[in-house]
């Protein structure tokens, strides 16, 4: 655990006791690069737009960001966007309502935003508002008031705004469904959270951490055998940390020794690995076969990447999951990835000029 992490964790006791503990575990550069971010935007104010993947902890990311922040001592209020679909609803949680306003308003109802006042508000799946909203949520960012539905006087209010989204709001402002000007708003501070396969035997870390938590519980000492870790070493966590703590979860509770063996998981596991296929995030045995076909030195990147690429007969996705497994296995480094895929010192510009022509290099 880095000294960042450790302020967190202690912070979170503080704050919410051992029932709720903040704990963020891993060393991967990438993952202490993000905590030291969090430490300078806990000196702002202003809002913290936070990005990745589904199950890669970005909610634990908000708690994180409040903790470091003066603001710890007020409230912490989250709301999940993609839990009201309808729009007169969602406003209603947000900024309030008055009696009688709409059906149901059987009294008035403050909303989150007036129930966090001078603490943080942290919205997940932002990109799940409707443009109605986005446009009242805009007001309350640019002039620091809320109007409840139904009310006609604004009310000042003093909070910090983080959100989280696994959406490309980009696209989805080029497409419409998205306010640029909200966008631009809320990305004036940015925080991307690293994919777990970015991050190095950081999943073995959690892994054992989450057994652990689980063994106090239930008072049973177990672990994963050495069969079943060389197994997750070649899995590509498609569903990220949620997914390594519900394998733990499966494991402990079906194995009936001390060891978990792959045959507690396998199905579990085999099933995440088509879900990540369905979506087109490539686990394939294409990519599997190319892939330790480099690492073995069985023939150069250029005949078994580059020009299958070139053919058709690889994806561009198929070269990104290749590119990506090496970097994670050299935690990060294109040089060493050089050394890993056989690639001769001075083919580098070669190499990285292939990738960068070809939007081949992985999404940060």
């Amino acid at each position: 655990m880095t000294e960042v992490a450790r302020t967190i964790h202690e912070l979170s006791l503080q704050r919410w006791g051992p029932a709720s503990p903040v704990q963020v575990i891993g060393r991967h550069d990438g993952l202490v690069d993000m905590l030291n971010r969090l430490v300078q935007f806990a000196r702002s104010d202003s809002p913290v737009l936070v990005t990745g993947e589904t199950g890669t902890g970005k909610e634990l990311v908000a708690r994180a960001l409040y903790l470091l922040a003066d603001r710890n001592r007020k409230p912490f209020a989250k709301m999940n966007c993609a839990q009201y679909q309808e729009g007169q609803v969602i406003a209603s949680e947000l900024f309030g309502h008055r009696k009688g306003s709409f059906t149901g308003a059987v009294a008035d109802h403050e909303g989150v935003f007036l129930a966090a006042d001078g603490g943080v508000v942290f919205l997940d799946e932002i990109g799940e508002l409707s443009l109605q909203v986005q446009a009242m949520l805009l007001r309350v960012l640019s002039e620091g008031e809320v109007v409840p539905v139904g009310g006609t006087q604004a009310r000042r209010v003093d909070v910090r705004v983080v959100t989280a989204t696994n959406q490309d709001l980009r696209a989805r402002v080029a497409s419409g469904g998205f306010r640029a000007d909200l966008y631009y708003r809320l990305r004036y501070l940015h925080v991307q959270v690293p994919p777990l396969r970015m991050r190095g035997d950081d999943w073995e870390l959690i892994l054992s951490h989450h057994v652990e938590r689980l063994a106090e519980k239930r008072a049973t000492v177990k672990r994963f055998s050495d069969e079943a870790l060389t197994l997750l070493r070649r899995y590509d966590w498609p569903g990220n940390v949620r997914e390594v703590k519900a394998l733990a979860d499966t494991g402990f509770c079906l194995s009936q020794g001390t060891l978990i063996e792959p045959g507690h998981f396998i199905e579990a596991l085999e099933s995440a690995a088509r879900l990540h296929q369905f979506h087109n995030v490539p686990l394939t045995d294409i990519v599997t076969r190319k892939y330790e076909s480099l690492v073995n030195k069985e023939g150069s990147f250029w005949d078994l990447v580059y020009q299958p690429y070139m053919d058709r007969d690889l994806t561009r996705a198929d070269v990104q999951a290749i590119v990506e497994r090496g970097l994670t296995s050299v935690r990060g480094s294109y040089k060493r990835l050089l050394t890993r895929f056989g690639v001769a010192p001075e083919d580098y510009l070669r190499f990285m000029d292939f990738l960068r022509h070809h939007r081949l290099k992985p999404d940060a």
